[in-house]
């Protein structure tokens, strides 16, 4: 049996993002054609380039579908007028994929604007999330006990 990650990302990036970088993170998507140079990873250790975040189909492992989708926040234009694009990624990851999927989310948040919490990882072989929080120096991935606690709201 294989074992796999969720991964859910959503960030700003920024504004100004030069081309090379809209178009491999376009590519990443499964939206455009491979640059002819690409930045976001060490392929070559990993064998060859894919389009890690593709989407658009129903999860392998969890419930849901992957995605991903990068738009303009036109209604959420920074102070200066400036408008940055927004980034929301879920995908599922295999075990063997994952160092190679987590160098693209490092060159991703190197180019995000968004502080604090991002994301998400869940491991099919436990019962815990862990949290990706960005800040000024990198990101880091931690570590979410669960309570145990049954909380139930009434809805009327």
């Amino acid at each position: 049996m294989s074992d796999y990650y969720d991964l859910f990302l959503a960030v700003d990036l920024s504004p100004d993002l030069p081309e090379a970088t809209l178009q491999e993170l376009r590519w990443l998507l499964g939206e455009a054609e491979a640059p002819s140079t690409l930045m976001s990873a060490d392929w070559e250790s990993w064998g060859h380039p894919w389009e890690v975040f593709e989407g658009g189909s129903a999860s392998r492992s969890f419930g849901g579908v992957d995605t991903s989708m990068l738009v303009r926040a036109l209604d959420r234009p920074n102070l200066d007028g400036s408008v940055p694009w927004a980034l929301t990624v879920r995908t599922c990851v295999h075990d063997d994929e994952f160092g190679v999927v987590m160098q693209v989310v490092e060159w991703i948040l190197r180019q995000a604007t968004t502080q604090g919490w991002v994301g998400f990882l869940r491991y099919s072989g436990w019962d815990e999330v862990q949290h990706v929080v960005r800040h000024e120096g990198g990101f880091d991935v931690v570590d979410v006990r669960m309570t145990r606690k049954q909380v139930s709201v009434s809805r009327s």
